[in-house]
């Protein structure tokens, strides 16, 4: 079987571009989560679904998700959930959480099964009800070099074992295209 994935073409110029382009925290950071799709045909060849960004938050010790992807998949995740979007604060030392992991080792993780993203706030049911109903099979959680630290969730419909070299090294090349775009920003929580 081919894996049309590989000739997924992403220009990363266009993707700092539209970052670059925001007018304030607030857009640049849906900038982040959306900028992977403005390139329809590449985010559909590499199979993703859904991005989130997430940041430290020192003051509260969680990782806060500040912003999530304007998709079809994203939606309807946000419809199911128990709990709202901006309520979901993992503590930054959970043990069981692959964001915090990830944050911590400063080495990306991978799941399957979106109670690894999700614990200690929702429960194994509940997070899997949340991915099933956006479709997506595969996680990849790259932590970001930002001040405080943060991550992003590159989440694909795709199976783990159809994710290729190439999608790896678009997570690792967004990730970093993302730590130098958030880089001295100084969000107020």
């Amino acid at each position: 079987m081919i894996n049309i994935a590989a000739k997924a073409v992403f220009d990363f110029d266009k993707a700092r571009q539209r970052i670059k382009a925001a007018k304030s925290d607030q857009e640049l950071l849906q900038a982040v989560v959306d900028a992977p799709f403005d390139q329809k045909v590449a985010a559909t060849l590499m199979f993703l679904g859904i991005t989130v960004l997430l940041l430290v938050n020192k003051k509260t010790g969680t990782i806060d998700r500040v912003a999530l992807s304007d998709t079809d998949l994203a939606k309807n995740t946000l419809e199911v959930s128990l709990v709202p979007f901006e309520a979901i604060k993992i503590p930054l030392g959970e043990k069981n959480n692959i964001i915090a992991q990830a944050i911590e080792t400063s080495q990306p993780q991978d799941t399957t099964d979106w109670r690894f993203l999700f614990c200690p706030v929702l429960n194994a049911a509940a997070a899997r009800i949340n991915q099933a109903s956006a479709g997506i099979a595969y996680s990849a959680v790259y932590p970001l070099k930002v001040k405080d630290g943060g991550a992003m969730i590159f989440s694909y419909f795709q199976y783990e074992e159809g994710i290729e070299e190439s999608q790896k090294a678009f997570m690792k090349r967004y990730a970093n295209v993302v730590s130098q775009s958030l880089s001295g920003l100084n969000l107020n929580f």
